[in-house]
């Protein structure tokens, strides 16, 4: 059994050590500032859809400045291919504040989610110009696409969409 001077001197250390933890953890928070700009847009996506962070939270996947779409609905291929790329965009808008994404971006998210990737363009192209705007010329690396305010509008219907069906 301890003594109480060996208790104590027990209690001072692990007192250093959530001291020291805290710190380390506020020098983390403080070196990510995407991490207050990830609450910022939660909130705002809060605020637009009037869904919970955390329904929110299980369709995206956020790993420092990395988006992914973790959940998506759609009847055929065809159709999940067009979801997830507005809700990649959406989710990129909100969380990163980047309006115009390379299509690299959303083939990875549609792969993510084992949606095959065959006719990606177009698939996409059936839905421009009305939801998305393409800057660049398919098939190229730089091709990025941007949301429009009608595929904005539809991107937070899906979120709506996914957290009722839950």
């Amino acid at each position: 059994m301890k003594t109480e001077k060996e208790l104590n001197k027990i209690k001072k250390e692990l007192k250093n050590h959530e001291e020291r933890i805290s710190k380390l953890e506020e020098k983390r928070l403080a070196e990510v500032p995407l991490f207050q700009e990830e609450i910022k847009g939660i909130e705002k996506l809060v605020q637009k859809t009037g869904i919970p962070k955390e329904k929110i939270r299980e369709i995206f996947d956020l790993e420092e400045n990395i988006l992914t779409v973790v959940e998506s609905v759609g009847k055929d291929d065809k159709e999940k291919i067009k979801n997830i790329s507005l809700l990649v965009l959406l989710g990129y808008k909100y969380f990163f504040k980047k309006n115009e994404l390379f299509s690299q971006e959303i083939r990875r998210n549609v792969a993510e989610n084992g949606v095959p990737l065959d006719n990606f363009a177009s698939v996409l192209n059936e839905i421009m110009p009305s939801l998305i705007r393409r800057k660049g010329k398919t098939k190229s690396p730089k091709t990025t696409y941007r949301l429009t305010v009608l595929g904005e509008s539809k991107a937070r219907e899906l979120i709506k969409q996914l957290c009722e069906k839950d």
